[in-house]
């Protein structure tokens, strides 16, 4: 292992009753990481969960283990801290794997936004600042499914987790004395729960379903849920079964047949899929429409969203914190439009963002 100021215990846990001992025996906050692959498939597959308590460490074996009941009540205890660092596909591997919402997440990299200038910074860099060691990079792109793990992944695995409960202590201690604990508790709330997009949704980020008619739209929306829910039955990344711009072709037909299908896409695509997507177009064509998506903003809405960014962007810097809390262009474009559609701030930039915000926002925005 690296250098630490004590010895690291590392126990590899493979059991049902390994699993529940090793819970039993957890402080009220830990450090928590997960590994998993994500080449073929739709959804993660875990390979490995590390849990760090004290000078502990904790790899317990998703490809062995069955009865989870125990790893889960911790996970969903609010008495108990759980915490990572840039917690968001782990916590879509927890939701799938195990079916639960880990709560009361403390994200490092996430709490570090807030009180220093970097928005997304490494674990290994984040690990360097507070806590002054450095670790060895390697094993990020390795099979976590082999058994047995290498020597190198399981220092790799430790040292992922080790230093999160330090990093915590000193992060918590720095949003305390700053006086943004409450601000990073807010946004957590929101960023530490994982929700499954919905099927039904997915289609409003395709590229240039804007430009769509409402009728086209209702037979797009058809057509990737259809295809949502495929990629999710069959767990297969939703371009290895039908990619968007076929669909957007699909969608702007009125009639479509399978000499149409053959036309607009791969022959494997017709044969394995062929029938689904009749029905799916069938579907849409007969469906309510959805409302009009968002059009691209105009030149005049554009200036307004960069004087908007300019302001976030000097108040952060005056706050010391990172830019993206307050400056993002996806968020300011979303409070642009929500103020055209009624004449108010979006939600992201109500809560602890408004008093240092919300007057300059609304008078850039009635301008």
């Amino acid at each position: 292992m690296h250098c630490r100021e004590e010895e690291t215990s590392v126990f590899w846990i493979e059991t049902d009753q390994e699993l529940a001992e090793a819970v039993e025996s957890w402080d009220d906050c830990v450090g928590l990481d997960t590994e998993f692959i994500r080449t073929d498939t739709f959804y993660p597959i875990p390979g490995l969960y590390q849990v760090a308590s004290g000078t502990q460490v904790f790899l317990l074996d998703p490809l062995t283990i069955e009865e989870w009941q125990p790893f889960n009540a911790y996970l969903t205890d609010p008495r108990k801290v759980k915490v990572m660092h840039a917690c968001q596909e782990d916590l879509e591997l927890i939701k799938h794997h195990l079916g639960v919402n880990p709560v009361n997440i403390f994200d490092t990299q996430f709490a570090n936004a807030f009180v220093g200038e970097d928005f997304s910074l490494s674990y290994g860099n984040l690990v360097r600042k507070l806590v002054d060691v450095d670790l060895q990079k390697q094993e990020t792109r390795s099979n976590w499914l082999q058994r047995p793990l290498s020597e190198e992944q399981m220092i790799y695995a430790a040292d992922d987790v080790i230093y999160l409960v330090p990093m915590y202590e000193a992060l918590r201690s720095a949003l305390d004395d700053s006086g943004r604990l409450t601000w990073f508790s807010e946004d957590m709330a929101v960023r530490g729960h994982y929700v499954e997009p919905d099927p039904s949704a997915y289609f409003a980020q395709v590229k240039r379903a804007w430009q769509l008619s409402q009728r086209e739209l209702a037979r797009l929306k058809a057509l990737c849920r259809w295809r949502e829910n495929a990629a999710r039955h069959f767990d297969m990344p939703r371009n290895r079964i039908v990619w968007d711009d076929h669909l957007i072709s699909l969608a702007c037909e009125k009639q479509v047949g399978q000499s149409t299908l053959q036309d607009l896409l791969p022959k494997a695509v017709v044969r394995k899929y062929g029938a689904a997507l009749l029905d799916a177009h069938s579907n849409g064509s007969e469906a309510e429409v959805p409302l009009p998506l968002d059009k691209p903003l105009t030149a005049g809405q554009n200036a307004r969203v960069k004087a908007l960014r300019t302001v976030a962007t000097e108040q952060a810097q005056r706050l010391g914190f990172a830019t993206e809390l307050l400056a993002r262009r996806k968020d300011v474009e979303a409070c642009m439009r929500a103020y055209l559609k009624d004449a108010s701030l979006s939600g992201h930039y109500r809560g602890w963002r408004q008093p240092i915000l919300g007057a300059q926002f609304l008078q850039i925005l009635s301008s």
